[in-house]
Formats: C-alpha cells, sequence, structure tokens
C-alpha cells in the first residue's frame, strides 16, 4: 500500500506519504506549507495515531518552512517524530555547532525540544553521496539533491538573514515576468511553450532543496521540493542509463510548483513517468508557469496524469483538445471538497 495526500500548502508544498502492509505502516510529511496551513491540515494529524517515522523539511523558503514552524509551536501537536531531515546552518558548513545563528526559528525548535535530527545521517547534512539509514522494511530512500557545493553557498545568504532577526524569504526577487506573447488565459500554444529555452533557477535557497527517490513494491517516487534541475539531472541520469535510457517513475512531484526554470525537456528524456504532481495554489509567483506545463505535455510521455491540488490551477489545462492531443488526463479536488486536498494510491 503507497497513499499519497497533497495538503493545501497554498503557495508551497505539504505533503504526506504512507505506505506499508498488513503489519506496519510508516509516515512520511515533506514540508508544511505557509503558515496558514498547519490549522487545515491539523485534522489530517491528528489520525495519524500520534507518530510521524519522518518529517522532512525540504529547504528554508518560508512557503516550505513555516506551517512547519506553526506545527512545532503547537503544544497541543498531536503527532511526534521519529527524525526529522533538515538542512540547518551547521549542516551547510558540514560543521558540528551552529555558529551565529543558533537563533534560527526551526534549529532553536528542534534543540530545544529534543527532536531527533538527521538521525539517519549521524546528525550530518542531507546531501547527495551522503550514507543513510533506512527502514528494514522493503523499502529504499536515496537522496537525489543537494550536494555539498550547494550547501556551502548558501551559507553566507543564511548568515546575512539570520543577522536580520528573520528567515530567508520565500519570494524570490529575480523571479520574471509572465513570459510577453503567451496569453494567460485561452488555448495555450504548447509547441511553442515548450521549445522556449531553459534557464536553470538561481535561487541559493532552492538550490538547497532536499530531492528524494523512494522506491516501495516496485514504485518509485520522486520527490523535489524545490531542487534544482540540473542536480536532478546528474543524479537521475545514472539511473536512467542503467535502465535502459529512460528511468520509470510512478510520481514525480514537479520542482518549485511548475516553474519553468526548474523542469527541462533534459530531465523529462530522462524519465518515463505516470503521474506529475503540481503543489501550488498560484499565490505569488502564479505558478504552474506556462512553459512548464507545457514541456510535459510535448515530453513528459504519451500517457500522464497531471494533478494539481488547487482547482483554479487546473482549469486551463482540463480542456478536451488538448488532452486527446497530447495524451493527458487532469485530476484536481472535486467541486464539493476542500481545496488543497488530493489523495490518490498507489
Amino acid at each position: 500500500m503507497i497513499r499519497f495526500t497533497m495538503m493545501p500548502g497554498e503557495d508551497g508544498d505539504c505533503l504526506l506519504l504512507e505506505y506499508g502492509d498488513d503489519t506496519f505502516v510508516r509516515r512520511i510529511l515533506v514540508d508544511g506549507g505557509r503558515s496558514g496551513t498547519y490549522p487545515l491540515i491539523k485534522p489530517t494529524l491528528d489520525g495519524l495515531d500520534g507518530l510521524v517515522d519522518l518529517l522532512v523539511v525540504t529547504h528554508v523558503d518560508q512557503d516550505h518552512i513555516l506551517g512547519v514552524l506553526a506545527l512545532m509551536d503547537d503544544p497541543d501537536r498531536s503527532v511526534e517524530f521519529a527524525d526529522v531531515w533538515f538542512n540547518g546552518f551547521g549542516q551547510l558548513l558540514d560543521s558540528e555547532g551552529f555558529g551565529a545563528v543558533d537563533g534560527e526559528k526551526l534549529t532553536s525548535a528542534l534543540l530545544a525540544q529534543k527532536v531527533p535530527w538527521n538521525d539517519a545521517f549521524g546528525g550530518r547534512s542531507v546531501e547527495v553521496g551522503r550514507e543513510l539509514a533506512w527502514f528494514d522494511d522493503g523499502s529504499t530512500m536515496d537522496v537525489l539533491s543537494p550536494d555539498r557545493g550547494q550547501l556551502e553557498r548558501l551559507a553566507p545568504v543564511w548568515s546575512a538573514e539570520c543577522a536580520k532577526n528573520g528567515l530567508i524569504p520565500g519570494r524570490d526577487p529575480d523571479e520574471p515576468p509572465p513570459v510577453e506573447g503567451f496569453e494567460h488565459f485561452g488555448a495555450p500554444n504548447v509547441e511553442q511553450l515548450a521549445a522556449s529555452p531553459f534557464k536553470p533557477d538561481t535561487s541559493k535557497t532552492n538550490l538547497t532543496s532536499i530531492g528524494l527517490l523512494f522506491e516501495f513494491e516496485d514504485k518509485r517516487i520522486v520527490l523535489t521540493g524545490d531542487a534544482d534541475d540540473r542536480r536532478l539531472v546528474a543524479s537521475i541520469r545514472p539511473l536512467a542509463e542503467a535502465a535502459g535510457g529512460r528511468l520509470h517513475l510512478d510520481v514525480l512531484k514537479v520542482a518549485h510548483h511548475g516553474s519553468d526554470h526548474n523542469l527541462s525537456n533534459e530531465l523529462l528524456g530522462l524519465i518515463d513517468c505516470d503521474r506529475y504532481l503540481i503543489s501550488t495554489s498560484g499565490a505569488r509567483h502564479d505558478h504552474p508557469h506556462e512553459i512548464a506545463v507545457a514541456r510535459i505535455l510535448q515530453h513528459g510521455g504519451d500517457e500522464k496524469e497531471i494533478v494539481f491540488n488547487y482547482r483554479d490551477r487546473a482549469a486551463m489545462w482540463d480542456v478536451a483538445a488538448l488532452k486527446n492531443r497530447f495524451g493527458y488526463t487532469v485530476t484536481a479536488p472535486e467541486r464539493d471538497a476542500e481545496d488543497g486536498f488530493v489523495s490518490f494510491e498507489l
């Protein structure tokens, strides 16, 4: 059994992965969305028997971490964590201490509450090539991103922001305006959009985002956070080559909520994916970008499902002519269901 739930992270991520069999169930929570996410997901967390086996905080942008901070600050929260994977300042430098940024909010909460922190990595950073201890339950977990260089390049940025007594902003000041010439409404020119030159994400925080490959019962799920497309390509390419050219994935959580700077045709050419997840309300950056979705339609495989956890993000792509032409289906919350939640089983 594998059950995946996309939850209302607003413009961010909040994902719950559950898996097991008749003898056990494990739960992995990935990110917490915005601060307003926590009240919405609290009833779901209340039904998890008091334990989440792993909390992954992919990186420190506010659309991923603020909901985690709200959860940690709740004295009545219903769940505890067997381990938390999070690269704090000490992990950026692969050092023992936390130096000038001991006051960083999540670091402080984890230390004060004595929550297990990167125990699977011996307390060191979550990064490519680092050996990790995982459950002996038939599943596997591999780190696809970040690498050591990406972590170290974030350190001076982190120091500067923490010196201002705030978290690193979730807003990317370099976020470009919509591409001129492409209408936001109406039928998009998929071929033209998909052929747009790829310009990789340069956000130092996104480049440190934890990306993971989870496998269980012959199912593969890639969880990306806002990971760097080039780092993902480098990690996935040898797996794809070993598989004969393309790595089959059952699920890809599209990086950075469908930004065109985090999904290249090169990456899509390395995978054969059944289901693409786009987690965002579209606030702030109007994700997903039309270019990224067009790349999925054009290069994402002959038959695929695109899952949106907010209805209005799905609307412009839920068009019969496009679906028939490019071989895809659209899934989104039902009209009478709470927006932001989508669940499915593999």
